[in-house]
């Protein structure tokens, strides 16, 4: 939608407020309505909702409303709080409104920002924000003037309640400048000017240390608003640049405040100005900055030490923060550490699951599963604390000082490698020889924060590390088995690496504990040695072999006690052990073990269960790696996934219809299911041809490459290229339709993802059906494939979709060289270009096959790009370059020099 803040109504008159005369006998029964929704009887509750429906069919309900919240202060302060929030909800949903009107409510809700109770000011604030958004800054400029004028008042109460109003209202006026970024200048110009004439300047009066410390609070909150969006630093609105040296002073000044909620915002502030480098910013300034975020990370607030912690890792993205932070080493090391131990803080948002000894059997709560998302291909999550795979962690989902200092260290390890190890190690081995289990723990915790950073010098020390971590693996603390357990996967590069010695003995070892607490009676034990599980899978992958029986055995008990949030792990262990070990899977007792329990759970989930995805995404990894030994369940998972998909296809399009009357359908599942059935023709290959026999899946695609679902669209794409792989004559009664979506997609090149595959669903096709069937398609097609590589000329390239649409254009040329070589000039140079940097491989070999088809057809094509024709030929090393394309290559370029003579040289 456009800028919120266009004027939407004319400026309010220069009139004195309108009179209005409200039925005194209304307002008492409004007034009485409010008393009786405190009610508990439900009957009760009713009779007021149908009075209340019957009074906003009245013309001047708001005025009643406003007359209740801001002129009867002889009623309770919860009456005239409910009919403030019901005047704001009311002005949220009118579509416009009367200036005298608008007028009359501002006038009298300003008098209420004056109000003895806070509560009231509050809510006055926030019905004084939604008039704005509502009508825009210009028509209530009067109103604001006068709120940023309160600001001088000497009631204390009245500064407050309207610093509050005016911290709501910046807070939503720059996020929509932010939206607004592109925009024309009039569009936000109101805003700016209201900022930077009335507001800021009275703003900074407040934001010094003589000020009260209510009004240093709401001074410096304000002034983050503008500072942590941008607003002061970035070139976009010049008139708040003035603003961004003051700003710096202001944290400065406030730095030795003793108000708490001040020194948090300081720190944020300061965090804000390290990490997007102001243009203010210096080396000295900065030295003094990070002396002072040292000392607030060991305040004794934790509060204040969780907004300072945020500022280390900024700092390892910067060379000259980095110089500055090598010397503090000595001193913030052992303060980050001192961070890691759990606070109460950490147990105060800790479910209690996580420290129960005995829970495997209590079912989760429907609130403790965070919604999974569809996994698209590249997605790699893993926290400091483990919880990448799964909602929250095993550790809880807020963000924590702990967290923030083991982010902390996990950067500045990879920043400064072996020069922190030398201050880092002896504090970790004495927290590890440490009495106190949260003491050890933090010791494990810090110990997988630097794995990365520094494997190579650990090295020596690693089977020492790693005998105490599995013994650590059985502590009695939950806490502790689970530390221990996303600790020991942080060395499994080192645990799997061939030069590693010992590497089957230790592997061996590890997956024995590792499985060991994947059958744990604490949950979120559970969780983390799962999650553990598989981020060694994917490092040992095919090691695994000779541990399949012990593995698969422990999956298939895991299945049947596991409750639903631990679920969604095991399926992705599961599906990352088929991708790891390959067809090693594909044996009668491991697949009879997995897909029985599988199969139940795939019977028993329900379609609008989110778990569904995960189920969903493990079946397409089983089978693309069991080929035909995944045979048994295809009939019945096909038969959903069409249904599914079907589904969502008519909610889809009945949403667009009429977005009020239908909820918007979960593409997500959608997307799943076409992936899933993409699986199933990757792993079936040829044999896929049983399957479609019974049950053509195909023929829903078309429908859903016209779905609106960028995810949807490129999982549909993908399918399409698998089956042109694989099943051909089942997919060319459809092309005729597929085709043409294919171009419009590369046309439209809305997301990086669908245009790849888009591409390559056509390089898959044309490869397959040769050149007459795509003579009628072929003009659409090239066309919309040479306006992306012109597009990505002239923006930051996207390197890896501009290859798949060269390669695709290559294999268009291998099919029908004279028909491409027409288009060829047009994309040769830029070609050349993309290929020479691709990968050596068997998809550029045919490339380069369709390079010369266009070659021989068009010669004319690449006469103005020699130099770049010739630099691409010699990227293509041997193998795969084959003698005969080399012979080719060796053709074109005499051809060449005949025909350039002298030239040639030049």
């Amino acid at each position: 939608r456009r800028c919120g803040w266009r004027r939407r109504c004319s400026l309010l008159r220069a009139a004195a407020t309108m009179e209005w005369q409200g039925d005194e006998a209304k307002a008492t029964q409004l007034c009485q309505l409010f008393n009786l929704a405190s009610s508990p009887d439900n009957n009760v509750q009713q009779q007021v909702m149908s009075m209340l429906n019957q009074f906003s069919s009245l013309p001047d309900f708001n005025l009643y409303l406003v007359t209740v919240f801001a002129k009867m202060q002889g009623q309770s302060e919860v009456v005239r709080q409910r009919a403030g929030l019901l005047l704001k909800t009311n002005l949220g949903r009118s579509s416009s409104m009367q200036p005298q009107v608008a007028e009359y409510i501002q006038a009298h809700v300003l008098g209420a920002v004056r109000d003895p109770s806070k509560v009231i000011r509050h809510t006055a604030g926030t019905v004084i924000t939604t008039m704005v958004n509502r009508t825009g800054i210009a028509a209530c400029r009067k109103t604001l003037d006068k709120l940023a004028e309160c600001l001088s008042d000497g009631n204390a109460e009245v500064v407050e309640g309207s610093f509050n109003a005016l911290n709501k209202i910046c807070e939503d006026g720059v996020f929509l400048l932010k939206q607004c970024w592109d925009e024309l200048p009039e569009y936000t110009a109101p805003f700016v000017s209201w900022c930077t004439e009335a507001l800021l300047p009275r703003v900074f009066e407040y934001a010094s240390p003589s000020a009260p410390v209510h009004a240093r609070q709401n001074a410096i909150e304000c002034l983050n608003h503008f500072a942590l969006n941008y607003i002061f630093s970035d070139n976009t609105y010049q008139a708040f640049k003035p603003f961004c040296a003051k700003y710096v002073e202001v944290l400065g000044l406030l730095a030795q405040d003793t108000d708490i909620e001040v020194l948090r915002n300081v720190c944020k502030g300061f965090v804000c100005v390290i990490e997007n480098s102001w243009e203010c910013k210096n080396v000295q300034m900065c030295e003094v900055v990070l002396q002072y975020m040292l000392k607030a990370s060991r305040h004794q607030e934790y509060s204040v030490r969780l907004e300072a912690l945020e500022v280390w890792t900024p700092c390892t993205n910067s060379p000259m923060m980095l110089q500055l932070v090598r010397p503090m080493l000595p001193e913030l090391v052992p303060v980050l550490l001192a961070n890691m131990v759990y606070s109460q803080a950490d147990y105060m948002t800790m479910e209690q699951a996580q420290v129960d000894d005995d829970n495997a059997a209590v079912p989760d709560q429907l609130e403790d599963i965070k919604p999974r998302f569809h996994k698209e291909q590249g997605d790699d999550g893993d926290d400091e604390d483990g919880g990448g795979h799964s909602g929250g962690g095993a550790w809880g989902a807020e963000w924590t000082a702990r967290k923030a200092a083991a982010s902390s260290l996990d950067n500045m390890a990879r920043a400064f490698q072996y020069d922190i190890l030398q201050v880092v190690l002896p504090l970790i081995q004495q927290k590890l020889e440490d009495q106190s289990w949260e003491v050890q723990e933090s010791g494990v915790l810090a110990l997988g924060a630097i794995a990365f950073g520094c494997m190579e010098s650990l090295v020596q020390f690693l089977p020492r590390v790693m005998e105490l971590l599995l013994k650590l693996c059985e502590a009695p603390k939950p806490l502790l088995r689970s530390i221990s357990c996303w600790c020991a996967s942080r060395f499994s590069q080192w645990i799997c690496h061939e030069q590693n010695p010992n590497r089957e003995q230790v592997l061996r070892s590890v997956l024995q504990a590792l499985l060991k607490r994947v059958l744990d009676k604490n949950k979120r034990v559970q969780e983390a040695a799962c999650s553990a599980f598989a981020t060694l899978e994917e490092e040992a992958r095919i090691q695994l072999v000779p541990y399949l029986n012990d593995i698969v055995q422990t999956l298939v008990q895991a299945f049947q006690f596991y409750q639903a949030k631990n679920l969604l792990i095991l399926y992705d262990a599961t599906g990352t052990l088929a991708d790891a070990v390959g067809c090693e899977l594909d044996k009668p007792q491991y697949v009879q073990a997995l897909l029985t329990p599988l199969a139940a759970k795939f019977d028993a989930v329900a379609d609008n269960d989110r778990s569904i995805i995960a189920l969903f995404e493990c079946l397409s990894q089983l089978a693309q790696n069991l080929g035909r030994a995944f045979l048994p369940i295809v009939p019945r998972v096909v038969q959903r996934c069409v249904r599914l998909v079907g589904e969502g296809v008519q909610a889809a399009q009945r949403w667009l219809q009429n977005p009020n009357e239908y909820e918007k359908p979960d593409r997500e599942v959608m997307a799943a299911s076409i992936d899933l059935l993409s699986g199933i023709v990757e792993g079936l290959t040829e044999s896929v041809g049983q399957v479609l026999a019974q049950h053509n899946f195909i023929i829903i695609v078309p429908d859903v490459l016209k779905d609106k679902a960028l995810q949807v669209k490129q999982s549909a794409f993908a399918l399409v290229g698998d089956c042109a792989k694989h099943c051909i004559d089942y997919l060319v009664p459809f092309l005729p339709d597929i085709l043409p979506l294919c171009a419009q997609a590369l046309r439209a090149n809305t997301s990086a993802t669908v245009s790849n595959n888009a591409s390559w669903a056509i390089g898959e096709t044309c490869v397959k059906v040769g050149a007459e069937f795509m003579a009628p398609y072929m003009d659409d097609i090239l066309g919309a494939l040479v306006s992306i590589l012109m597009r990505q000329k002239q923006k930051v390239p996207q390197h890896v979709l501009m290859q798949n649409v060269c390669i695709t254009l290559g294999r268009l040329g291998l099919v029908g060289g004279p028909a491409v070589g027409k288009a060829f000039p047009e994309f040769a140079q830029i070609w050349c270009e993309v290929m020479t940097t691709a990968r050596n491989d068997g998809e550029k070999v045919l490339a380069f096959q369709g390079l010369v088809n266009m070659i021989k057809a068009n010669p004319q094509g690449c006469m103005n790009c020699v130099p770049q024709l010739a630099g691409a030929m010699c990227s293509l090393s041997q193998p795969p370059l084959t003698p005969q394309l080399q012979h080719s290559f060796h053709e074109v370029l005499q051809s060449y020099k005949q025909n350039l003579g002298p030239n040639w040289s030049v």
